[in-house]
């Protein structure tokens, strides 16, 4: 019997790295036992009064975390890394303050101390907090960091949670003197993802005319874009960046916007034209992908709404192979 409970989400992502979470399982076993019997590593993934951990303990800790968790084991350009996690909230006064809510939190242990610094600790988490929002559906994700862990308490932040409590450690703890207690509910990442600033020049424009640069669209997304979309009300919407190339008016973002849109029975959207240099090569292979698969406007998407472990399997993937080749 397994030690590690497993399960079948992969999550894609990165731009300077190739970075791809998969499930965390027992062959993972002995590079876990390795990290933490390192007490640097233990340092700073710890809060409590171990220096390491025998590998009796290791087994017995994953097997008791990722039975209530999605755990992933972290590689980078094809290297094992470090372990994360989306774990079901197991401290019962913080359980307590959200009745008939799903309220979750994140861990992360970076194994490999040579990656330490190289901006992976900042992009994994945020790949976890979209599945945690998008793929789980959850109401609340915590962050619990201990007090001399400024590096993790600048990241939370930086992911747009708020410092919500802090709580005196037991006297046994060998570091730390508190914990502090960082908190993002859906609707705040919601707002963070619409962004802060509105385009200047916006104007209307026919959905048909638009030309989209995605093959899938995540049903976990649409949701979270129909909590606040409200059809009556244009000017609460979003603008989509636009680009023209060749005879095409192509979108550079905003697909799930559009597509919602389009079920609300809108036949014009407001977009702005995109002034930023960036590389247009992805976006042309993008077209072209379209084009095969018979995707002329946002309306042709609205049949490929998919999971969104699907989403991540299906476009997600696909892309960052792009990127490799």
């Amino acid at each position: 019997m397994p030690i590690i409970s497993s399960h079948d989400i992969f999550l894609y992502g990165g731009n300077q790295n190739d970075i791809v979470l998969r499930p965390l399982c027992d062959d993972d076993l002995p590079l876990l036992c390795r990290w933490n019997a390192d007490p640097e590593v233990v340092y700073w993934s710890d809060t409590g009064n171990a220096e390491t951990f025998r590998e009796e303990e290791i087994r017995s800790m994953y097997a008791a975390i990722s039975a209530n968790a999605l755990c992933f084991l972290a590689e980078v350009d094809g290297r094992p890394i470090g372990d994360f996690s989306i774990q079901s909230m197991n401290i019962p006064k913080i359980s307590a303050q959200y009745p008939q809510m799903d309220v979750r939190r994140i861990e992360a242990t970076i194994g490999e101390k040579t990656m330490w610094g190289q901006g992976i600790g900042t992009a994994i988490p945020g790949m976890l907090i979209d599945y945690a929002f998008y793929g789980e559906h959850a109401d609340i994700l915590y962050g619990i960091t201990a007090d001399y862990n400024i590096r993790s308490q600048k990241m939370f932040l930086r992911q747009g949670f708020h410092l919500t409590a802090e709580a005196e450690v037991g006297e046994d703890s060998l570091r730390a003197k508190k914990e502090s207690y960082y908190m993002l509910t859906r609707r705040q990442f919601a707002e963070r993802k619409r962004g802060s600033t509105m385009p200047k020049d916006c104007f209307d424009i026919p959905l048909c005319d638009l030309q989209p640069t995605q093959l899938y669209i995540s049903k976990g997304k649409l949701r979270l874009i129909q909590e606040w979309f409200r059809p009556e009300d244009r000017t609460n919407f979003d603008p989509l960046p636009v680009f023209r190339l060749d005879d095409k008016i192509l979108m550079l973002d905003g697909h799930t916007r559009a597509v919602a849109a389009c079920l609300a029975g809108w036949n014009t959207i407001p977009v702005y034209w995109d002034t930023e240099e960036f590389d247009v090569r992805p976006y042309v292979v993008d077209v072209r992908w379209c084009a095969a698969e018979g995707i002329r406007t946002p309306a042709d998407l609205t049949g490929r709404i998919v999971s969104h472990k699907d989403y991540e399997r299906l476009w997600r993937r696909r892309c960052m192979e792009m990127a490799l080749e």
